[in-house]
């Protein structure tokens, strides 16, 4: 049981949940977090006592009832060990019963609790991050326009296992500078990059290629891309065995951050070959 002065509430503003993410060092801005307090397309509740909001739980929701990507999880230090981030996942959960697939990325010590919950790990996955990077703008990509995001939604619906166009969308419109494309020689778009702009680092999103060394480039695009960013970041699939070798060879070197993928209820899809960098450990 949680403490008895500890109640989980439906959030409604942003600003409690950006400051929990400060607290942990991550990367989302205040737009970001609306985006799970306030879309339509989200949830998220907040643990709260004597008037301070202490944790947080949230989800992305993708499809007709088809995968609720829950992120955000996190309490306090102070109040940590009292069942308090059990207790909103439940209610988040309960919420959601309709969602055929709950999907997370999990730190490898968080991963022990979920797996207690009944979740199981499909893949992990490593945070890959050049620093200091400020390469020419390569050759043959393109800046993305508004008129391709059909085109592209389509392609990472085929790389992500399920269509997400709010999302996608929200994220160009918040920076369209660090978002890329490639093409080949009929015009047909075969790679798309989505960059994100975070307080901590530049993150090369949502990244489909035909290639890895077209993954490469388009990586370059949003280090290249606006004023230098001390450090640029791609989340890759541990099962990317390639593109891991490539990436290395380029200089760009895993962190300490892993993220151990789980799901609970139906099996999902695995990541696409060709999908060489998630959205983020927020948005799957």
């Amino acid at each position: 049981m949680i403490p008895e002065s500890v109640r989980i509430i439906r959030a409604d503003r942003p600003e409690p949940l950006l400051a929990l993410a400060a607290s942990c060092g991550w990367n989302q801005t205040l737009h970001d977090c609306r985006e799970l307090t306030n879309a339509q397309d989200a949830i998220c509740f907040y643990a709260e006592t004597d008037g301070e909001i202490i944790g947080s739980a949230a989800a992305k929701l993708y499809g007709e009832n088809h995968t609720a990507f829950i992120n955000m999880v996190v309490v306090r230090e102070a109040w940590r060990g009292r069942k308090i981030a059990t207790a909103m996942l439940k209610k988040l959960m309960q919420t959601l019963a309709g969602f055929r697939t709950f999907r997370l990325y999990a730190t490898p010590a968080g991963s022990h609790v979920y797996a207690k919950l009944g979740f199981k790990t499909y893949i992990e996955m490593t945070k890959y991050i050049k620093a200091d990077h400020h390469p020419r703008m390569p050759e043959g990509i393109q800046p993305l326009a508004e008129e391709d995001l059909a085109g592209i939604i389509a392609l990472d619906a085929r790389s992500f296992g399920v269509k997400r166009e709010k999302i996608l969308r929200y994220f160009y419109t918040q920076a369209p500078q660090f978002s890329f494309k490639c093409s080949d020689r009929n015009g047909r778009i075969t790679g798309f990059t989505i960059g994100r702009d975070g307080p901590v680092s530049r993150a090369a999103a949502a990244l489909t290629a035909a290639s890895e060394q077209d993954a490469i480039r388009l990586f370059n695009a949003v280090a290249a891309a606006g004023d230098p960013a001390p450090k640029t970041h791609l989340i890759i699939p541990d099962t990317h065995t390639e593109m891991i070798r490539i990436a290395l060879a380029n200089g760009i070197q895993p962190s300490s951050s892993k993220l151990v993928c789980m799901e609970y209820g139906q099996p999902g899809p695995l990541p696409a070959a060709h999908y060489f960098s998630v959205l983020g450990g927020d948005f799957g």
